[in-house]
């Protein structure tokens, strides 16, 4: 396996997807922190800043930071929890939830991009391979993933 190409090929879908979406909601002057968060706000209105950090594996200073974005764009609110008043809940605001389609659709026309030249059984597969792969990123112990390259390196 060329390794090197690999990472290579992660980056450039990674960019590259990262560039199309930002140039999409350029009317919305989201970042792409931004539009990935309201997608998983979506999917999930009423989380508690902590779940939604958690999903998207983010720090909890990241998702305060990008709550604030969004939420002085009017995109999204912030309600406390009635049964903790430490938790804040988050939903979106009618203005966000009128740009919902468009934000959805912008995720699925890049995909559908990305995707014409495959038949149905090539995308299943793919679609199967990257969701194990991120679901091995998600519960890697990266510390001790360091140390063993570290162990290899000074015999």
């Amino acid at each position: 396996m060329d390794y090197l190409n690999m990472g290579y090929y992660f980056s450039v879908l990674h960019r590259r997807s990262q560039m199309f979406i930002v140039a999409a909601c350029e009317h919305l002057e989201l970042t792409y922190a931004e539009y990935v968060m309201l997608l998983h706000i979506y999917e999930d209105a009423g989380a508690s800043q902590e779940r939604l950090g958690g999903n998207l594996y983010l720090d909890k200073a990241v998702v305060a930071r990008t709550l604030t974005l969004l939420e002085k764009k009017n995109l999204i609110r912030r309600e406390q929890s009635q049964k903790d008043r430490r938790v804040k809940r988050v939903y979106p605001t009618e203005r966000a939830l009128k740009e919902k389609g468009y934000l959805q659709g912008v995720l699925q026309g890049w995909v559908r991009y990305l995707s014409k030249d495959l038949d149905l059984d090539e995308l299943e597969q793919i679609s199967m391979g990257i969701e194990r792969l991120a679901l091995h990123a998600a519960d890697a112990n990266i510390p001790g993933l360091v140390r063993s390259l570290e162990d290899h390196r000074n015999p």
